[in-house]
């Protein structure tokens, strides 16, 4: 306690260089204490569910072991619920999107759409209100009833306590508006099995009014039964998807035409989903290579302002030589001074902890600030005990660093050469010896990291450079929301926006598309067969596509290697899009251009006017306009 009592006093008498070394800290621990809390978000913090530690996702794979490109609609959901017998709860859920509309007031949404035993199997009870029953999650349509996040609750509803019976109405593209009755308010702090929180959660068989303009993908998620392993539940899984691999035989589900064949080739894997579905349904490769990276930049920093305090320190140390001789000469032990410098460098430090949790906090906030609207990124702002002791570690650690050479050569000073030289302030020649060596350490530190960032800042005007594939300049995006259309009106209201834009002095070429090269993913679906190839044994192909208009490669300035005058092969598969129980399977049969000499994504053509319609149709899509000027 004496030794902390002199360590405050000592640094309060000099106000200057307490300042700088911890502000100095605070950068330190800051960056890297910001950094660890999105670690922390997306790694390590388990979902605050029930027994999270027992969730396992269910996973479709192909044979290489990589995720499917095949989406599981609700039948598959029912399918394993019925043939599976691992689980104690299976539950399913979707995530989708669509404008809320309350009273005036529209807002964009997210929404998943789970099984009517999503609520309990996760042990969330209602703050108000109930969560869905069985019979809600049956009949398509029959009285469409809502759960609302709290959040939504206090945003779109000022936190009415009466909130419980009423409406909102929801206006998913190509589909009439659903109204639905409010039943539940979500628990505080509840998300789900997403880390990206939904605001109104619908029962599953909703999904109607929204795979229109969405693919709509189940992801499910089970709670092992007791006395059962992980090993069993996969075993009896593999069976199942056998047999629901053999019911459908690599044909179309009923009803999900949209969706092209179920493959057969795939088989199931089960993964922790104790993290949600970032940790079961999404690869973790990227984002541990990334905060790998940033830690290393953030450690970096630390250890130049560790080196930048240890010189300090140094510096301190030989203008106090004649006091610590003194006390040397009084009986002071060397352990009691090398103990009390380790003493001042660690309340240092935790003053630099104290001041880097606010700089985390606040680069935390400020990153919440700059994100986009419509971008959905996680950005944690509580703190919980994890990045506390992180902190922690990492303030006991640095004042360990910068605090141990300073300590040591103050400790080791010559009592007869200290007291005898009146003038001497600078210290020994081996003191001089390791200030430089620190010195020569952080220039070489900060050239590493200029070093990078000069590396990065060369990759991304190489990146910059690269030839796209389409030509960027004088070309204007421009996004649409399509709430209030239905799939009949959508296709002449494209037609004459075209017109009329096209008609505006200036604009060279106007075209429509669902997705925009490297801004979105293409849509796919597994497909029949391709015309002239003949498929190995269970082998499915899957069709990756684009759906655009009329003047898109002119608009988007993209050469065509194959045109349809110079003939190609032709897909055949079910048509995208609904059709009647007693209509024959509609083929595609149109030239298919190659965008690319490897095979990329084909883009459907000179089909019937319905076709050119749908393909041309853009759920939520875009407008992309070739301006002069």
């Amino acid at each position: 306690m004496n030794d902390l009592r002199f360590a405050f006093r000592q640094l309060l008498k000099n106000p200057g260089f307490t300042a700088v070394a911890v502000l100095t800290l605070a950068v330190g621990i800051g960056a890297n204490t910001a950094v660890f809390s999105l670690v922390n978000e997306f790694l390590l913090r388990p979902l605050p569910v029930k027994d999270p530690e027992q969730l396992f996702g269910i996973v479709l794979i192909d044979r290489s072991g990589d995720y499917a490109n095949q989406r599981i609609p609700y039948p598959i959901y029912r399918d394993y619920l019925e043939q599976s017998r691992v689980f104690s709860e299976l539950l399913a859920y979707a995530p989708v999107s669509a404008p809320m509309q309350i009273g005036n007031a529209t807002r964009y949404v997210r929404i998943q759409l789970v099984s009517a035993n999503f609520f309990s199997a996760l042990g969330a009870a209602p703050a108000s209100g109930r969560t869905f029953l069985a019979e809600d999650d049956r009949t398509p349509g029959q009285t469409p009833v809502a759960v609302i996040s709290d959040a939504c609750w206090r945003d779109s509803f000022k936190a009415d306590p009466m909130v419980i019976g009423k409406t909102l109405v929801l206006r998913p593209n190509y589909a009439e508006p659903l109204t639905c009755t409010i039943v539940g308010v979500a628990p505080t702090g509840f998300d789900g099995l997403d880390k990206f929180t939904p605001q109104v959660w619908l029962p599953a068989v909703m999904e109607e009014h929204f795979k229109r303009s969405m693919g709509v993908d189940f992801r499910l998620v089970g709670r092992l039964a007791p006395g059962v392993n992980r090993a069993q539940a996969a075993a009896e899984l593999d069976v199942a998807a056998q047999n629901i691999a053999r019911k459908y035989q690599g044909a179309v589900i009923p009803g999900y035409e949209n969706e092209g064949i179920f493959r057969s080739d795939l088989k199931t894997q089960l993964r922790h989903a104790a993290l949600g579905s970032w940790g079961a349904f999404k690869s973790h490769s990227v984002l541990r290579k990334a905060t790998a990276l940033a830690m290393g930049v953030v450690g970096l920093v630390l250890l130049i302002a560790c080196a930048n305090i240890s010189n300090l320190l140094l510096t301190r140390a030989a203008r106090r030589r004649k006091e610590i001789a003194i006390r040397l000469s009084l009986g002071a032990t060397r352990w009691q001074l090398l103990r009390q410098m380790l003493t001042e460098s660690m309340v240092l430090s935790l003053l630099g902890c104290g001041s880097g949790m606010l700089v985390a906090h606040w680069v935390n906030r400020l990153l919440l600030a700059l994100k986009p609207g419509d971008l959905e990124l996680v950005v944690p702002t509580a703190v919980d005990y994890r990045v506390v002791c992180f902190a922690l570690f990492v303030a006991v650690l640095a004042g360990l660093i910068f605090g141990t050479a300073p300590a040591w050569q103050a400790a080791r000073c010559d009592v007869n050469s200290a007291l005898k030289d009146e003038t001497a302030v600078v210290g020994s020649e081996r003191s001089l010896h390791l200030r430089d060596l620190l010195a020569v350490g952080q220039i070489a530190l900060c050239l590493v990291l200029l070093i990078g960032a000069g590396l990065c800042l060369r990759s991304f005007a190489a990146l910059n450079a690269t030839n796209p594939g389409f030509n960027v300049k004088n070309l204007v995006v421009v996004p649409l929301e399509l709430q209030g259309y239905t799939e009949k009106s959508v296709g002449p209201f494209y037609q004459e926006l075209a017109q009329r834009l096209e008609s505006v002095p200036g604009i060279q070429s106007v075209s429509v598309a669902r997705s925009l090269p490297l801004l979105d993913g293409p849509s796919s679906f597994p497909a029949g067969q391709i015309e002239n190839y003949a498929p190995q044994k269970d082998e499915f192909i899957v069709v990756e596509f684009a759906e655009v208009g009329p003047k898109y490669f002119e608009t988007m300035g993209i050469p065509v290697v194959q045109t349809p005058e110079m003939g190609g092969r032709t897909i055949r598969g079910e048509r995208r899009g609904q059709r009647q129980p007693d209509q024959e399977p509609h083929r595609q049969t149109g030239p298919v251009p190659l965008s690319a000499k490897r095979g990329a994504p084909i883009h459907f053509a000179d089909t019937d006017r319905e076709d050119r319609r749908q393909l041309a149709r853009c759920d939520g899509g875009s407008a992309a306009g070739d301006s002069e000027g």
